[in-house]
């Protein structure tokens, strides 16, 4: 690792900052990552002649492009003057794993994300931010897959490298081409909140800090996700079920939403919210709330685009009365409650208190992801990126499948990841395994399926 300065001169001869502490934000992503993995991934499937060494090479173009898939972490003393984790520079390369089939295997990818891309961490003592998984089999079919942590991606971020890398392996560099001057690493995400949200450098009082950790009036009175039993917040594992829904149902769905004004994130989070009640056998007017990862790129003091390497969002929950014969008017609610919440600039708070009491390493976090784990206003969600574009076609390419799987960590037990691209929605679900089995896994991921798919017809 060259770790040896935190400037380094640029193609004009100036000196740029290629080493920064890590954010509250930041800092909370790699905490808990180190208690259990908090990794993104997104996949998609090729169609085509396609070599590892194509690949390997516009992995490279992908890493002078970005400064966050240049880094390392260095663990450093909070003690210390500008101590605490810090990002640093690394001259390894992305690493590429391949995986051969000798037959055709559809679900190959998802076996790979369930079983390792989302168990194991990436190595952020020695860097990059990032992996690849290579999967081909007979017929020039493959599958990519691409793994960065939390802590510097959200699911856009992962989709977007994940087509940067594929257009720069169809249409790569002409030899000898300069590459992409190598800048400073980005600023942090809070210094662009709008100016009314940005986090605070002094600390709150304990009474606010409180607000912000609970916002939820009467917590005790609304229904969560009952654990069947208590997993060591270090011994927690993702575990995921890939579901999709294309062609005419997708696209009833969609009038559907159209016509009940509604939007499509509100119908999955509602569908969700009842599986989850139906499975505790509450009974109307029994209340869920349901946490909703939600955007920020367009809202910041500058528009933050696809392509910028970061994670952009926050969480909201919405605290939804529980009315299985009415899942619209549950869908309606949810969009309208996002809405008004993000107008008051609830979406920031959470960053505040990180910021004013958030943990500075693994040793001192127990507390806080305890108050979380039994005080948090959800533990379950659904994040959802709305529709991304990727391409379809590339030359010879057919490519298909574009999605994105992200952890949970210790900040819930069962979530999704949606993602709306190439004609199909991709709903990947996550649970923790032990807290929730597979059975319960399969019949919660069933139930919210079938309730959306029924909603469209």
């Amino acid at each position: 690792m060259n770790a040896s300065s935190a400037l380094t001169e640029n193609d004009t001869g100036g000196r740029v900052a290629t080493s920064r502490e890590l954010s509250p934000g930041e800092r909370w992503y790699w905490i808990i990552d180190q208690l259990s993995t908090l990794n993104v991934c997104a996949r998609v499937r090729i169609e085509g002649e396609l070599s590892a060494e194509v690949l390997r090479t516009a992995l490279g173009a992908l890493q002078d492009r970005h400064p966050q898939l240049r880094m390392a972490i260095a663990d450093t003393s909070p003690e210390l003057a500008g101590g605490g984790p810090r990002f640093v520079p690394t001259d390894l390369p992305i690493p590429l794993r391949e995986v051969h089939l000798t037959g055709s295997e559809d679900s190959r990818w998802a076996s790979e994300v369930d079983g390792h891309e989302l168990t194991d961490s990436l190595d952020w003592r020695s860097g990059p931010l990032a992996r690849a998984v290579l999967i081909s089999g007979p017929e020039q079919s493959h599958d990519l897959i691409l793994t960065v942590p939390h802590c510097i991606a959200d699911g856009t971020t992962a989709l977007s490298l994940l087509r940067q890398w594929v257009r720069l392996a169809a249409a790569p560099p002409a030899p000898g081409r300069t590459a992409v001057a190598r800048g400073p690493v980005p600023e942090p995400f809070e210094a662009l909140f709008p100016e009314r949200f940005r986090v605070a450098s002094h600390a709150q009082s304990d009474e606010q800090a409180a607000d912000v950790a609970d916002p939820a009036a009467a917590t005790d009175a609304v229904g969560r996700l009952e654990p069947e039993r208590f997993v060591p917040f270090d011994q927690r594992r993702t575990r995921m079920l890939h579901r999709s829904i294309g062609g005419d149902v997708l696209e009833g769905l969609t009038l559907a939403c159209k016509r009940e004004g509604a939007t499509l994130h509100g119908v999955l989070a509602a569908a969700m919210a009842c599986a989850v009640a139906g499975d505790a056998g509450a009974a109307s007017p029994a209340h869920f709330a349901v946490g909703s990862p939600v955007a920020l790129r367009d809202e910041l003091r500058r528009a933050v685009s696809e392509d910028e390497v970061g994670c952009f969002v926050s969480a909201l929950h919405s605290v939804v009365r529980y009315e299985p014969d009415d899942l619209w008017s549950m869908a309606r609610f949810i969009k309208d409650d996002i809405a008004a919440r993000k107008k008051l600039g609830e979406q920031y708070e959470v960053f505040s208190l990180l910021a004013a009491q958030g943990p500075t390493g693994v040793a001192d976090s127990e507390p806080f992801v305890r108050h979380f784990e039994e005080h948090g206003p959800f533990n379950f969600f659904v994040s959802n990126i709305g529709r991304f574009e990727f391409p379809a076609e590339l030359g010879a390419w057919r490519l298909f499948g574009a999605q994105f799987v992200g952890g949970i960590s210790v900040v819930g037990y069962f979530g999704s990841s949606v993602t709306t691209s190439q004609g199909q929605l991709s709903w990947n679900f996550t649970y923790i395994d032990g807290a929730v089995s597979r059975e319960r896994a399969e019949r919660l991921v069933d139930d919210s399926v079938r309730m959306v798919i029924a909603a469209g017809e």
